[in-house]
């Protein structure tokens, strides 16, 4: 029993179980079922030392690259563009505000420190940039649920839920248009705006490009049992295929994920005939893909955390730093809403940083870029404190604020994706994007 392949086995039947059984107990007691998992990953890392540092660290850049095209897909494709019209200007002015308060926090205190000694000789304005988007937003993994199962009143829950989708898709952009400056042998000489051009102009026009392409295809592969396999191909190709253009790989995937999300609507504008969409064979298939994703990757987190303490202690830093910069933002988006002073603190909270953090922490390092082999390591103890001042914060206020009379039975709370802001038994079933933006 003692061999590497039942120890692995083990710990995979572990951790499996642990994100089955920790979506239970969030259910029940709205304590953020990722705890479990980095729980289970501080287990199988710094206490028992079933796997090592250098293990993770030599896997992480292929397995970081696979969770991005999984996450951001599964954000993309359920962002619906007929909804986004009646949204109002407090959720863009929220994640814009979050996300540049955030970044410009977090560059400031990093640079700072740099010049201090705390960090490497090498760190730069850009590296604190890098870190700064890398942190930038919230969790949707994380708020999304948590709004959902606590019944906090739908307009609250909305403009979290959106806030968090929007800023994941900005971590992801802003910090891998970061890396390509930072990696670029041309970031001497070429212009910090003609790069974001560049990263961006190609990323976003490879996407559509693609996407539009992939709405013909879905008529052909409907009702096909390789439909997933073959689109999560696609999108592999897609990944490379930007950054060998040096493009932005993420907002590619995004902007493919939002047009095959909306083909629908989109081939019907066309003159389209026929049901044209992704099926729930996909949407059932990336569902149960996403959930061992979201798994491994925060038993992953979990196994870095660790030695050296002073990082350790950087990260606990940096998590209050970016709860200043969320109640500055909720102060100047909120400025004249009419959401009372609770649900306001309950924004505040809800900052929680998660896997897309996660992710873009790994990747620097393993592209070469000079002054990052302990920037994971600051990043991955932010997530955890960010996590814990969300879990000790939300139930506090949770239990100040009125309940929503919107309940869902407990099997149909997504624990991922757009929250319902109707009961379904008041009304026909729209797709969970539409009802959720609908409740703005």
């Amino acid at each position: 029993m003692d061999s590497p392949v039942a120890l692995f086995l083990l710990s995979v039947a572990g951790i499996c179980l642990t994100g089955a059984i920790g979506e239970i107990v969030f259910r029940k007691t709205q304590i953020p079922d990722v705890l479990w998992l980095l729980a289970v990953g501080v287990a199988l890392g710094p206490v028992t030392g079933i796997v090592h540092r250098d293990q993770l660290m030599a896997i992480a850049p292929y397995f970081a690259a696979l969770t991005l095209v999984v996450v951001l897909f599964d954000g993309g494709s359920q962002l619906k563009l007929g909804g986004l019209s009646s949204v109002g200007g407090r959720v863009a002015g929220l994640a814009l505000l979050s996300f540049l308060l955030s970044v410009v926090a977090v560059t400031g205190v990093s640079f700072l420190l740099g010049q201090l000694g705390v960090l490497p000789a090498s760190w730069t304005l850009n590296h604190g940039l890098l870190l700064g988007s890398i942190l930038g937003g919230s969790s949707s993994v994380i708020v999304i649920p948590s709004m959902a199962l606590a019944r906090v009143e739908p307009r609250t829950a909305n403009l979290v839920g959106l806030e968090s989708a929007f800023t994941d898709a900005l971590c992801v952009v802003g910090a891998s248009t970061m890396m390509s400056i930072l990696t670029s042998a041309e970031a001497a000489s070429e212009p910090l705006h003609l790069a974001l051009t560049r990263s961006f102009g190609v990323g976003l026009g490879f996407g559509l490009a693609a996407g539009a392409c992939w709405i013909l295809m879905l008529r052909a592969l409907k009702g096909s049992s390789h439909a997933y396999p073959v689109t999560l191909a696609a999108l592999l190709a897609l990944y490379v295929v930007i950054e060998r253009w040096r493009g932005s790989a993420a907002l590619g995937i995004l902007a493919f994920a939002v047009v095959v999300g909306n083909a629908g609507p989109i081939a019907k504008k066309l003159g389209a005939t026929g049901e044209i969409d992704l099926g729930p064979g996909v949407r059932g298939v990336h569902a149960q893909i996403a959930f061992f994703i979201k798994s491994f990757f925060f038993a992953f987190i979990g196994a870095m955390l660790g030695p050296p303490w002073g990082l350790f202690a950087l990260g606990a830093a940096l998590s209050l730093v970016l709860l200043g910069a969320r109640w500055l933002s909720v102060r100047g988006a909120l400025w004249k809403s009419s959401i009372d002073a609770v649900h306001r603190r309950l924004v505040v909270v809800a900052l929680p940083r998660g896997m897309a953090a996660g992710v873009l922490a790994t990747l620097p390092a393993a592209l070469g870029i000079a002054g990052t082999a302990e920037l994971s390591a600051i990043v991955f103890a932010t997530v955890l404190f960010t996590i814990l001042i969300f879990s000790v914060g939300f139930p506090v206020l949770r239990r100040k604020a009125p309940v929503s009379e919107v309940q869902l039975p407990l099997d149909q709370i997504p624990l991922s994706g757009p929250i319902p802001s109707e009961s379904p038994s008041a009304s026909p079933s729209p797709s969970r994007s539409e009802t959720w933006i609908s409740g703005q």
